[in-house]
């Protein structure tokens, strides 16, 4: 059996139950690692290369939207695709999240369906997700 992950990911987010919820659904696929400041967060892509960035819009020292257009003005990292995780559901925030770069926008509390569907085809790489048959709609 291989040991082998799928992919490497890059979490900054400062809310400890979001990181947590992210790290059990995706920790047996993938390397995960994690920031909870924008600053240790830009810090971690100097060192490591990062194929996808789960990315909070509230940090402690800088707005996500902000960390991200200076991750998509850089060449080295702008191929990164950053799916934003929040917790503002208004529209403004969702349009300021593609504005600034990012390529999806989930909300939190986050679905664990939603965020391995959204990364599935981010990454073009099959992950565990359950069919839709197993799916129960209310």
């Amino acid at each position: 059996m291989s040991t082998e992950k799928l992919a490497k990911v890059l979490i900054i987010d400062d809310e400890s139950s979001s990181i947590e919820v992210m790290t059990t659904m995706l920790e047996s696929t993938m390397d995960i690692v994690i920031a909870e400041t924008a600053d240790d967060g830009y810090n971690l892509l100097q060192l490591h290369d990062f194929d996808i960035i789960l990315l909070d819009v509230d940090l402690p020292d800088l707005s996500g939207f902000d960390l991200c257009k200076r991750i998509k003005s850089e060449i080295r990292f702008s191929h990164i695709p950053v799916i934003f995780i929040s917790g503002y559901k208004d529209l403004i925030f969702e349009i300021q999240a593609f504005e600034s770069g990012g390529i999806d926008y989930l909300t939190k509390p986050i679905s664990p369906v939603k965020m391995l569907i959204r990364m599935s085809v981010v990454l073009k790489i099959k992950l565990p997700i359950p069919s839709s048959k197993n799916i129960k709609i209310d």
